[in-house]
Formats: structure tokens, C-alpha cells, sequence
């Protein structure tokens, strides 16, 4: 009976192994998963990103070429509406622009039947104009590029006409662009390794790219238009720096984490296996060892606690790990809420049902905690939606939500609002927690107002939420904003701590600042800043 009761074990202990082969496919699969989704996550929030930062770097170099020609234009129109001039007084006007363009490194005149002379250039360049001459009829500008100047810098030269069909003259200039790209491009885009091109012309070379092959995806070009038909290319590369402190090794790590995982589970699944044969093995064991009795018998007993006491440890490290993932937290209120009504009534002590009551009022601030973290999270990842935004019908909307979420009967007083330009869901956010902030701290007092008001401050929304609650001591103020800090720690207040640290998130990420003002028994004043409306 024993013999054959091994041999079919062996054969069942072959058989078993594709138990833990299916536990490692399985643990691989989903570690494999996970890591390629926290890749391809963060793969799109970095090109996310860049692109946000190459158009705006795009625009920036757009903006600096057009204003160098737009000032050449505007200094053309001048000389047609004045007319002829004494030398010294063009020459004053050229200074000026000259100071206020440093990559402009001259600027020329032509009567319509002379050559070019030089009228002003940079002081630190030496620029030979073109010899005097009768020069070709000139009806519309032209933009003259990619060029090298002098000194072997890559510049372009923009000749306009003066007067109709350029009866009046024509207007030269050089435009370094060097000095323009490094004038436009300093201090932006940190991180980043740019290259423009004009045509096949490299014009500006800044930092080292990355040379990593893995990372050829995070690249970003595009082009720019400008005036009189100039497209340029703009390419950004993230250097070796910036490319180490973005794409950090924690997905592989955690990679490795669940394969290594994986792998204990199948141990511990085969071993459960083996302790599971090892007791139906004890079992028949003692049934042989009834009939052979004598010195065997406490040999058996022996090993039988042993082996029993395997079983148990087994059994409650099985049991740890299978209660990892634990019901959700919104299951112990319903439950709680269950026991504290039906068994009201029933034997159950007062001990018992203010057991019941901590238990739910943990699992209701566990669940507003992890509330709270979610919004905040939500607060600093959401994209922004900016668009105009009448305040007064937002703050009454707000409001009545707040107020009948709370259970509050509290006056609200609107008084002029500014509009705005922002995100309003998450404006909306900004006022629901400062609402709901002065609804708590002015339970039990008397005549208990909100008020709402704003104000233009230089280009700035500028937003005022005050209560007639408890108030705060300035002394605290930089506490306010913190995560998880309260100043009251008492229970009749209640609250996260993490309410008006998404308020702070949520206005600075609109460019603003947040701050308040207050005093113990006499109210708390909260003011915030926003992008002013359009007029």
C-alpha cells in the first residue's frame, strides 16, 4: 500500500509542476504589462511636454525675427513720410534702433542713382557696403539669406524700398543671427539640445544631445514661418543630463520587483503543494504504522506534530498573503453603517456601538484622505482648459453645491466680480474647498457669512473669500497651505488637511499666488489670484 502510494505521488508530483509554470507565466505577463504601460505613460507626458516647450521656443524666435524687420519696416515708412533728411538725423534714428537691436550690425542708404553708404554699424563689427553704383530698381523687398558675414557668422540682409517703387531710395540692413537666436533662446527651454536650420544651413547650435539610441524618440521638430517667405527648422534634443533626470530606472526596477515576485509565489505555490501531498502521505502512513505498532509508533508521532506544525505555519503565511488586496475602504462604512442599525436594538453594549462609530468615522477620514489625495493629484496632472469665465454665476453655483453637501443654512454675499481666463473645473475646485473650509471653521458662531469679492490688480485677478468663523492666529499662516497640517485638532472641525493645499496647487499652476489673513474670533480672509478675462 505504501509502495504504491509513492509511485503515484511521483507521477502526481510531475504533474504538478505546471501549476507553478503557470503562476511565473502569469506573474510575468502582468509584470511585463504594468511595465509597459508606466513606459508608454511616461513616454507620452515627456513628448507631452516637449512639444508644449518647442512651440513655445518656436514662438519665441518668431517673435525676435519679426521684430527686427518689423522695425526696419516702421523706420522705412518714417523716411517716406519725412522725406529727405540731414545725414545726422537719420543717423540718430539708426543709433536708436541699433541700441535697442543689438543683433542688427548696420544699416545702409542709396540715393536711387548712388551705391550703398554705411550710415551706422555695430561698433564692434567692420562691414565694407557695397561700392557706389547705379543699383537695379527695387518695387518690393527682399530678403537676402542664408548668408555669411565678414567675419563668417551666419546672417541674412533685408534691402526695402523707399518711397513708390523705390523712387526715394533704398534701406539695407545685416541682421547677425547669432546674436538674434542667443538672444531669443537665453536662459529657455533648460534641458534641451536645439538646432535650427535654414535650409540646409545650420544657423544655431546649442548644448549636446543625448546620443542614446533608445532614446531617438524624444525628439521634437518643427518648422517656422516668418516673414518674406523664410521657413526655418527647429529640432530639440534632450541632453544626457536632462534625459537621466527624466527617464529615471524605477519602471524597470519595479519590473524586476514583479518578476522576482513571481517567482517566490511559485515556490510558495509548490511548496503548499508539497505540504498538502506531504499530509495525505502522514495520513497513510499512520494507517500503516496502526498495524506495525511498537517502537514505531512514537517515531510517528513525532513527526506527525512536526510535520502538522509545517502545515499550520504554511497555512497562515498562505493566508497573509492571499489578504493583501483588501476590500475597498467604502465597504467597511457600508457594513459599519449595517451594524450600527440593525443591532441598535439588540444586545449589544454602548462599548460596542461607539466601537462601531470609531470605525466608521476612521473609514470615513480614510476615504476623504484618499479623496483628497486624488484631487490634488488631479490638480497638478490635469491639463489646463483655459477659457473665459463669468465668476458671479460660478461662485452661486459652488456654493449651493457645498452648502447642501454640508448640510449648512449660511448667508452668501456676491459682490463685483472680475472675469477670468482659466481652467473652470478646476476653478470651480479653488472655491467648493475654500467654501467648504469657512463652512467648518464658523460652526457655532453667530451670524454666519460668506462673502465673496474681486478686484483688478494690475493685469491680476485678485479674489477674496471671507467668513465670520473662529479665525486663525497670523502666526500659523504658512501652515494654512500645507498637506495634512491643521491648526485646529479637534474633532468638531473635521477636515483632510489637504483642501487648501490643492487650492495653492491649483493657482499657482494659473500662474497666481494664494494667501490668507486672519484673527482668532474675528473671521479668515483668503485671497487668490487669476489671469485677468478678456475685456
Amino acid at each position: 500500500m505504501y509502495n504504491s502510494w509513492m509511485a503515484g505521488a511521483q507521477r502526481e508530483d510531475r504533474r504538478d509542476l505546471w501549476l507553478p509554470a503557470l503562476v511565473i507565466a502569469l506573474g510575468w505577463a502582468l509584470s511585463l504589462a504594468g511595465w509597459g504601460s508606466l513606459i508608454a505613460d511616461r513616454r507620452h507626458a515627456t513628448l507631452e511636454s516637449a512639444d508644449e516647450l518647442a512651440a513655445e521656443t518656436r514662438e519665441l524666435v518668431g517673435a525676435r525675427f519679426r521684430a527686427y524687420t518689423t522695425a526696419l519696416d516702421e523706420l522705412t515708412r518714417l523716411w517716406e513720410v519725412l522725406g529727405r533728411r540731414p545725414l545726422d538725423e537719420w543717423q540718430a534714428d539708426i543709433d536708436l534702433l541699433l541700441q535697442n537691436f543689438p543683433a542688427l550690425a548696420y544699416v545702409a542708404w542709396s540715393d536711387p542713382a548712388d551705391g550703398f553708404q554705411r550710415l551706422r554699424a555695430s561698433p564692434d563689427l567692420a562691414y565694407r557696403v557695397a561700392e557706389p553704383g547705379v543699383l537695379p530698381a527695387l518695387r518690393r523687398p527682399v530678403l537676402l539669406g542664408p548668408e555669411n558675414d565678414p567675419n563668417g557668422r551666419p546672417s541674412f540682409r533685408l534691402r526695402l524700398p523707399v518711397g513708390p517703387g523705390g523712387a526715394d531710395g533704398q534701406l539695407e540692413s545685416r541682421v547677425d543671427l547669432q546674436r538674434l537666436l542667443e538672444g531669443a533662446l537665453h536662459g529657455k527651454a533648460a534641458g534641451y539640445a536645439i538646432r535650427i536650420h535654414w535650409n540646409e544651413r545650420e544657423l544655431h547650435a546649442r548644448g549636446a544631445a543625448s546620443d542614446d539610441l533608445w532614446q531617438q524618440w524624444w525628439r521634437v521638430e518643427g518648422e517656422l514661418e516668418l516673414p518674406h517667405g523664410v521657413v526655418w527648422r527647429v529640432a530639440h534634443h534632450p541632453t544626457p543630463e536632462l534625459a537621466a533626470s527624466v527617464l529615471t530606472p524605477i519602471p524597470h526596477y519595479l519590473l524586476a520587483s514583479g518578476l522576482v515576485l513571481s517567482v517566490v509565489l511559485a515556490a510558495l505555490t509548490r511548496q503548499l503543494r508539497l505540504t498538502s501531498r506531504q499530509s495525505r502521505f502522514l495520513a497513510v502512513s499512520n494507517r500503516a504504522l496502526e498495524d506495525r505498532k511498537g517502537e514505531l509508533e512514537g517515531h510517528v508521532a513525532e513527526r506527525t506534530e512536526a510535520l502538522e506544525e509545517a502545515v499550520s505555519e504554511l497555512r497562515v503565511l498562505n493566508q497573509t498573503i492571499s489578504h493583501d488586496l483588501r476590500s475597498p475602504l467604502g465597504a467597511v462604512l457600508n457594513f459599519a453603517s449595517i451594524l450600527e442599525e440593525d443591532y441598535r436594538e439588540r444586545p449589544l453594549d454602548d462599548e460596542g456601538i461607539e466601537l462601531l462609530g470609531r470605525i466608521q468615522r476612521s473609514a470615513t477620514r480614510a476615504t476623504r484622505l484618499l479623496d483628497g489625495l486624488q484631487h490634488l493629484s488631479r490638480a497638478g496632472r490635469a491639463r489646463l482648459e483655459i477659457e473665459p469665465i463669468d465668476m458671479d454665476p460660478l461662485v452661486r453655483e459652488i456654493f449651493v453645491q457645498v452648502s447642501v453637501a454640508e448640510d449648512e443654512d449660511v448667508e452668501l454675499i456676491v459682490e463685483d466680480l472680475p472675469d477670468v481666463c482659466a481652467d473652470r473645473t478646476l476653478v470651480g475646485d479653488v472655491l467648493a474647498n475654500l467654501f467648504t473650509n469657512a463652512l467648518k471653521y464658523s460652526r457655532g458662531c453667530e451670524k454666519r457669512r460668506v462673502t465673496v469679492r474681486g478686484s483688478v490688480d494690475d493685469g491680476r485677478c485678485v479674489f477674496e473669500v471671507a467668513d465670520t468663523g473662529r479665525g486663525f492666529d497670523m502666526r500659523f499662516e504658512k501652515k494654512l497651505f500645507k498637506m495634512f497640517e491643521r491648526l485646529d485638532r479637534g474633532d468638531d472641525a473635521g477636515g483632510t488637511g489637504i483642501g487648501l493645499a490643492i487650492v495653492e496647487r491649483i493657482v499657482k499652476r494659473h500662474g497666481g499666488r494664494v494667501w490668507a489673513e486672519g484673527e482668532p474670533g474675528q473671521g479668515a480672509r483668503f485671497y487668490f489670484e487669476l489671469p485677468q478675462g478678456a475685456p
